[in-house]
């Protein structure tokens, strides 16, 4: 039983496309990601990925973008303008918090600010089980404080949304309801289950749980470590900060160049399903592990040029390379949300006005536009029981 670690960006691609590799990273936060769609593999996966796929279309991510998002932003803006400061994980969450909770189809009622209160805390709990795996304490202890906070979400927030959704639906099937009165998201789109897939309750809860997790816990992160990476930039070339405050397509550049070198998981884990000979030029059988290093492949010289390791939104790449690497995954496990949080890559010629940038530069230009910037008198704070790049907290001030 061995590990084998693919570094190579071209070997890291191939590796990613392999079906004979099944996904393995997440195996110790089961209490929340067991049979989810990023951990099923081969015609499960498949039939799983299909039936959710009908939520992902371009003219959901364009009234996510403009119509969703905006108002959210704004009132998450107005609740810190006044104070003049904010930590960006703390914004980030609550920032995500609305959008991300309507995708998955989890109601909030009161839309009260006691609500969103609580709604973070559960982000904040159920994202220990996705970190699981790089946790260096007492893994169990934080297995069941997730179960705690799965109790929560299900009593407080999934059973009545589920339980609203199934009475739509109810309506909708005797005629009573048009489709377009149903709501459109995931909880929705498992609830009716139109290929008859084997979904138990439980199951259909870790998922609604997962997509809400997944929406605001990983982009929080990647929202953070593009504002540290800009205003580290600003810093040392004080010639684009004018182009960052005005220039929306400079901005997602420096978004995907962030997401390229702080991928939100540095690594893929996979379990070979049967002897695999990998493209790396290894055999592999079931009993290994395959880490496909996407933080190092991300940083190849010979993929990104000299400078791979260092932040540069001026860099120059070949046609048809993703700007933000292998970040999102390849082949059918490329990250269903990839496009609300990073958006289209833009192209010469690209319109501005028409452009869909992602979630991720739009809360970044709303926080540019109400003058973020690094707190002096308080730094912020790397996780310290995470073996990846992880912020616990980075405050900045605001005005």
């Amino acid at each position: 039983m061995s590990t084998v670690t693919v570094t190579g960006f071209k070997q890291a691609n191939q590796a990613l496309a392999l079906a004979d590799l099944k996904q393995s990273l997440y195996d110790e936060g089961k209490v929340l990601m067991d049979s989810v769609l990023v951990t099923l593999h081969g015609e499960e996966h498949r039939r799983r990925r299909l039936l959710e796929m009908r939520i992902f279309k371009k003219d959901f991510f364009n009234y996510y973008e403009k119509e969703v998002l905006p108002p959210v932003v704004e009132r998450t803006l107005a609740k810190f303008r006044g104070q003049g400061r904010a930590d960006l994980m703390d914004f980030g969450r609550r920032s995500m918090l609305d959008l991300t909770a309507d995708f998955a189809g989890i109601d909030r009622p009161s839309n009260s600010d006691a609500e969103r209160d609580e709604l973070v805390g559960i982000i904040h709990g159920l994202g220990a089980a996705a970190t699981l795996g790089q946790y260096q304490g007492d893994r169990e202890a934080v297995r069941e404080a997730v179960r705690r906070t799965l109790r929560q979400f299900d009593e407080r927030f999934f059973t009545p949304s589920a339980a609203r959704r199934q009475a739509l639906i109810d309506r909708f099937r005797a005629g009573e309801i048009g489709e377009a009165e149903l709501p459109r998201d995931i909880l929705t789109i498992l609830l009716r289950n139109e290929d008859g897939l084997d979904l138990p309750r439980d199951m259909i809860l870790r998922e609604t749980g997962f997509y809400y997790l997944a929406g605001a816990h990983t982009s929080v992160h990647s929202l953070t470590h593009a504002m540290h990476e800009m205003f580290e930039w600003v810093r040392d070339h004080p010639e684009d900060a004018e182009r960052i405050r005005a220039d929306p397509l400079f901005v997602q550049r420096c978004v995907h160049e962030s997401l390229r070198l702080h991928p939100s998981s540095p690594i893929a884990q996979r379990r070979p399903t049967c002897p695999v000979h990998l493209p790396s030029g290894e055999d592999v059988t079931p009993d290994d592990t395959v880490v496909v290093d996407l933080y190092r492949a991300n940083r190849q010289v010979d993929t990104f040029g000299p400078d791979a390791a260092v932040f540069n939104p001026h860099r120059t790449l070949p046609p048809n390379l993703p700007p933000y690497g292998v970040t999102f995954g390849v082949g059918i496990h490329t990250c269903l949300g990839r496009n609300l949080a990073a958006g289209d890559v833009a192209r010469p010629g690209t319109d501005p006005e028409k452009h869909q940038y992602g979630t991720i530069t739009l809360i970044a230009r709303a926080l540019i536009a109400n003058g973020a910037r690094p707190d002096p008198e308080d730094p912020p704070q790397r996780e310290p029981n995470i073996a990846r790049e992880a912020w616990a907290r980075y405050p900045v001030l605001l005005g």
